[in-house]
């Protein structure tokens, strides 16, 4: 139990300490900082939509292939009727 506490202790004062080296050295003030990681959230959420869009898109194309239906997952096929209920 008193290794627990111990531990505990020394993770608190380890966050304490390393907020304050951060305040102290961050290059931008608090306004910026927020805005940026804002900024590079969306920059990152974007480029994961796309890399989604993409691989959906050749996952079916590759199907299309496979079945041999080039109409697969388009609006009114059936294949997308049953994907998109």
């Amino acid at each position: 139990m008193q290794g627990l506490v111990k531990f505990l202790a020394g993770g608190a004062a380890g966050a304490v300490v390393g907020l304050v080296v951060g305040s102290l050295l961050a290059p931008q003030k608090g306004e910026e900082l927020q805005a940026e990681a804002r900024r590079r959230v969306t920059a990152a959420r974007e480029a994961g939509d796309d890399a989604e869009r993409q691989a959906v898109d050749a996952l079916q194309e590759r199907y299309r292939q496979r079945v041999k239906d080039p109409t697969a997952f388009t609006p009114g096929s059936v294949a997308a009727n049953r994907t998109n209920p």
